[in-house]
C-alpha cells in the first residue's frame, strides 16, 4: 500500500455557539444552517531579502477583517448587495487556526448565496474617524450597499495593505472560504552602493510617495488598483543601521500608495571619518505605472562625493512571480516530510510514476528507516529514485531542508549503467533545495555514475540551490558504452546531456572521494571530481566543492585512463562560470609496472576538451606518487595542473586561476609527464594567472567586479526568503545574466578567498 502522503487541503472550522451578528435580524437567523463557516488564506509571496519583517506573508498574516453579503437566491450586486451576514468582522489565526465572534452560518437552502470579501490588518476605524493608516470609506454600515473600499493615509511606509479577490456567490457546500490576499502597495527596495574608498554608515531613509488612496476589494480575479490618488506628498522615513563598504546593500523597504509623484526625492543621512551628512537625491523619471500595486521596484543608491546618483535596477518585479512553500501548493502531488514518505515516493517513481512532483516540508533522517517493516533495507543500502534506465522525470523540491544518513552500497540486480545516489537517473527533471548531510557511499562493484545526489544526469535538467557533505569510499574505473567513463562527483556522477538545456546552479559540496581505493570491473577508464565527475553539454554557474579526492589501489593492468579534477574530472562542451574548489588531490599509484597510463590531474578540472570557463579558480595540493619513466618507447602521458591537468585549446578561457605552488615536482621525469603551475599540458590564456604569474595581483583581483565578461548563457536562478527560510517552490525559472560584475563578494574571507555572492550561507556545513 502507498503510504505516501497525498495532496490535500485542509481546512479546521470552528464550533461555537451560534449567536446573532450585531445589526443583522432575527429573519437572518431563521434562514441560516447549522453549518459553520470557515476561512483560509494564502498570501502572494514577495521577493523579501534578510531582516525585512513588515511583510506579510502566509505563515504571519494573524488578522483580517472580512465582510459577508447575504442575497438569497440572488448574485452579488455592487450596487444593492448589503455585507448583511458579516459587516468588518475581526477574524484572528492562532495555532493555524483562523477563529472569530460570533460565529455566522451558511444558508440553509441550497440555493440561496453568500459572497465575501476580506483585508488585511483589520481596523475598527471607518469614514470620518480619524485614522493615520487605513480606514473603511464604504460600506459605512451592515446595512449599506457596495464592495468594500479601503481608505490609505501613508504612515511611514511600513504598512503592508492586503486586499483579497472577492468570493462571491458560494452556496452552502462551499467551506472553507479561501481567500487570495494581493498586495495593494508598490514595495520600493532602496540599496546603497559606494563609488568612492571611504567606509559611511548610513542612519536613516527617507523618501516621498502619495499621500492617500482608495483601494476597492474587486468581486472578480482582477488586478488591485488605486483609485482617488492624492496629490499631496507623504515622507516615509526610517532609522537604519548599515555600513556601505562598496557592496550593495538593501538599506530599506518601503510599502508606498502605487503612484509615483513627480521629482521624488530620496534623502540620506550618513557618517564617515568627516562627521555627519545629509545628501539628497532625485529618483529617476519613470512613469506613474512603473509604480502599480503588487508590484516591486527597486533603487541603487550609488553615493560619491556627497551626492547621491539613483539608477533604477528592478522594475515591474511580480511580488506573484513565485510562491511560498505550502502543503496546499497545487503543483505538488507527493508531500515528503518523513524517511518513509522519500521511500514511498521513490517506490512509485521506479514502478512508473516518473513525471511525480515532490515538496519536501520537513529534515529528513533516513536512519528512522530502520525500522520500517516494509523498507527497513533502505537504511543502510538505498535503492535510488529513478534507477537504471527508469529515469526520475518529474520535481523533487527540497525546500531547503536536509537530508541526513544516507547510505548506498551495490545493489547486484541493476545493471553497470545504472547510477548511484539520492536519484539514480534524471531526464527532463527539476532538483531544487535538496541538501544532503553525512552521506555515505560504498560500492564495491561498477555503477556508471555515482554522486550523492544524482548518479546519471540527462538532458533537460535542472539542478539548482543543493548542496551535500560526506564521503564516498570508493572509486568505480571502467568504462561504459561508447567508451565513455565511469565517473564519480561529490554531488553528481556522470552528467551526459547531449541534447537539450541542462543546468547546474547555485550548489556545492563537500564530499571526500576515494578512501577505500578503487573497483576494476573491466577496462581501466574514470573520471572523478569533487562536484561532477563528467559534464557533457552543462552548463554550471555560482558552483563550489571542497572535498578531498584520492586515486589509488589500482591494480595491475595494461593501462588506465584517469581524469581526476576539484570541481570536475573531465568537462566536454557546455560553459562554467563563477566557481571554484578547495580540496585537495592525491594520485598515488607507485607499484604500477607500467607507464601507459593517462592521467589528467587539475585543482579545478582534469580534462577539458571545449566549451567556457570563465572567472573560476582553484586552490588545491596536488600529489603524485608514480613511478619514475624508465622508457620512452611507453605511451602514457601524465599532466598535472594547478588549474586545468589537460586543455586541448578548444574553446574560451578567462580570469582563471589555479594556485600551483603545490604541484608536483619533476624528479627524473620524462617528457611523457607534465607539471606545471596553471595548465599541465596545453597553452596558458593570457588572462589566466597562476601563483607566479600574478605580477603583484591577489586572486581577488582578477576575478573582481568589472571584469569584462559576461555568461553566454541565461541561467534559472531560484531565490532563497531569508523571512520563511525557505526556497521558492514555483518551477517557473527566471533568468538572470551572470556577470563578473555580481559574481564575487569584494570582501574575501579569512583565507584570502573570494566568495560568490549568490552563496547561501549554510550552518549546517561544516
Amino acid at each position: 500500500m502507498n503510504m505516501t502522503r497525498r495532496m490535500k487541503g485542509a481546512y479546521i472550522l470552528i464550533p461555537l455557539l451560534c449567536t446573532l451578528c450585531t445589526g443583522c435580524d432575527s429573519e437572518d437567523e431563521s434562514l441560516m444552517s447549522t453549518r459553520e463557516i470557515g476561512f483560509s488564506t494564502t498570501v502572494a509571496s514577495s521577493e523579501a531579502e534578510p531582516g525585512t519583517r513588515a511583510e506579510a506573508t502566509t505563515d504571519n498574516l494573524t488578522e483580517m477583517g472580512v465582510f459577508a453579503y447575504f442575497t438569497g437566491t440572488g448574485n452579488f450586486s455592487n450596487g444593492s448587495s448589503t455585507p448583511n451576514h458579516l459587516y468588518n468582522q475581526s477574524v484572528k489565526k492562532a495555532g493555524g487556526i483562523w477563529t472569530y465572534s460570533p460565529i455566522r452560518y451558511w444558508p440553509a437552502n441550497a440555493n440561496e448565496k453568500v459572497s465575501f470579501f476580506a483585508y488585511a490588518p483589520h481596523t475598527a476605524a471607518v469614514s470620518g474617524n480619524a485614522n493615520d493608516k487605513i480606514r473603511i470609506a464604504k460600506p459605512t454600515a451592515f446595512n449599506a450597499p457596495g464592495r468594500p473600499v479601503i481608505s490609505y493615509s501613508a504612515p511611514k511606509g511600513e504598512l503592508d495593505l492586503l486586499l483579497s479577490t472577492g468570493v462571491t456567490d458560494c452556496t452552502n457546500t462551499h467551506d472553507p472560504v479561501q481567500f487570495t490576499m494581493k498586495h495593494a502597495m508598490t514595495k520600493v527596495v532602496f540599496k546603497v552602493q559606494l563609488n568612492d574608498g571611504d567606509s559611511k554608515t548610513i542612519t536613516g531613509i527617507s523618501t516621498e510617495c502619495a499621500s492617500s488612496a482608495d483601494f476597492s476589494i474587486n468581486d472578480a480575479n482582477t488586478a488591485v488598483t488605486a483609485e482617488n490618488i492624492g496629490t499631496s506628498k507623504s515622507t516615509c522615513t526610517a532609522t537604519v543601521s548599515i555600513t556601505a563598504d562598496g557592496t550593495v546593500k538593501t538599506v530599506k523597504e518601503f510599502f508606498l500608495i502605487p503612484s509615483h509623484p513627480n521629482d521624488t526625492k530620496v534623502t540620506l543621512t550618513y557618517t564617515d571619518s568627516d562627521g555627519s551628512h545629509t545628501i539628497e537625491g532625485a529618483l529617476p523619471n519613470v512613469t506613474p505605472n512603473d509604480w502599480l500595486s503588487g508590484k516591486a521596484i527597486g533603487y541603487t543608491l550609488k553615493i560619491q562625493d556627497n551626492r547621491i546618483t539613483a539608477i533604477t535596477t528592478n522594475t515591474d518585479m511580480a511580488w506573484e512571480t513565485q510562491q511560498t512553500p505550502s502543503p496546499t501548493h497545487a503543483f505538488y502531488n507527493y508531500i515528503i516530510a518523513t524517511a518513509e514518505d522519500l521511500a514511498n515516493f521513490r517506490d512509485d517513481v521506479n514502478n512508473g510514476n516518473r513525471n511525480a512532483r515532490a515538496l519536501q516540508i520537513a529534515d529528513i533522517d533516513m536512519q528512522d528507516l530502520a525500522t520500517s517493516p516494509t523498507h527497513g533495507e533502505d537504511a543502510t543500502n538505498w535503492t535510488p529514485i529513478g534507477h537504471g534506465t527508469r529515469y526520475f522525470q518529474g520535481s523533487y523540491n527540497g525546500n531547503g531542508h536536509t537530508i541526513s544518513n544516507l547510505k548506498l552500497q551495490w545493489h547486484a540486480k541493476y545493471t553497470q549503467e545504472a547510477g548511484m545516489g539520492l536519484f539514480g537517473g534524471i531526464l527532463n527533471a527539476n532538483l531544487i533545495g535538496i541538501h544532503l548531510r553525512n552521506t555515505e557511499i560504498a560500492l564495491q562493484a561498477p555503477s556508471s555514475g555515482t554522486g550523492t545526489l544524482v548518479g546519471y544526469m540527462r538532458e533537460n535538467s535542472k539542478v539548482i540551490s543543493c548542496s551535500a557533505t560526506g564521503k564516498i569510499k570508493t572509486v568505480i574505473l571502467g568504462e561504459i558504452s561508447g567508451g565513455m567513463p565511469y565517473s564519480t562527483g561529490g554531488l553528481i556522477g556522470y552528467a551526459n546531456c547531449n541534447a537539450g538545456l541542462s543546468w547546474v546552479v547555485l550548489c556545492n559540496a563537500k564530499v571526500d572521494i576515494g578512501e577505500n581505493g578503487s573497483v576494476i570491473p573491466n577496462t581501466g577508464l574514470c573520471s572523478v571530481g569533487g562536484l561532477i565527475g563528467y559534464a557533457y553539454n552543462v552548463d554550471v554557474a555560482s558552483c563550489y566543492a571542497s572535498g578531498n579526492i584520492e586515486i589509488k589501489d589500482i591494480p595491475t593492468k595494461n593501462m588506465y585512463i584517469i581524469y581526476v579534477g576539484g570541481f570536475c574530472g573531465s568537462s566536454t562542451e557546455g560553459c562554467i562560470v563563477g566557481s571554484y574548489s578547495l580540496g585537495d588531490i592525491a594520485v598515488s599509484l607507485p607499484n604500477r609496472g607500467s607507464v601507459d597510463d593517462i592521467i589528467y590531474a587539475g585543482g579545478f578540472l582534469g580534462n577539458i576538451n571545449s566549451g567556457s570557463l570563465l572567472s573560476c579558480y582553484s586552490y588545491a595540493t596536488l600529489a603524485l606518487a608514480y613511478p619514475n619513466i624508465a622508457s620512452q618507447s611507453q605511451t602514457g602521458q601524465i599532466c598535472f595542473g594547478g588549474f586545468i591537468g589537460y586543455w586541448t585549446e578548444n574553446g574560451t578561457m578567462f580570469f582563471c586561476y589555479g594556485d600551483g605552488t603545490s604541484i608536483p615536482s619533476s624528479h627524473d621525469f620524462s617528457s611523457r609527464i607534465f607539471s606545471e603551475e596553471f595548465i599541465g599540458y596545453g597553452k596558458i590564456d593570457e588572462y589566466c594567472f597562476s601563483s607566479s604569474t600574478l605580477m603583484g595581483q591577489t586572486v581577488q583581483d582578477i576575478v573582481a567586479p568589472g571584469s569584462p565578461i559576461e555568461s553566454i548563457v541565461d541561467y534559472p536562478f531560484i531565490k532563497y526568503d531569508f523571512s520563511i527560510n525557505s526556497y521558492w517552490t514555483d518551477y517557473r525559472f527566471y533568468s538572470k545574466k551572470w556577470d563578473s560584475e555580481y559574481f564575487w563578494k569584494p570582501t574575501p574571507d579569512e583565507q584570502g578567498h573570494p566568495r560568490i555572492s549568490y552563496e547561501i550561507e549554510d550552518p549546517t556545513l561544516p
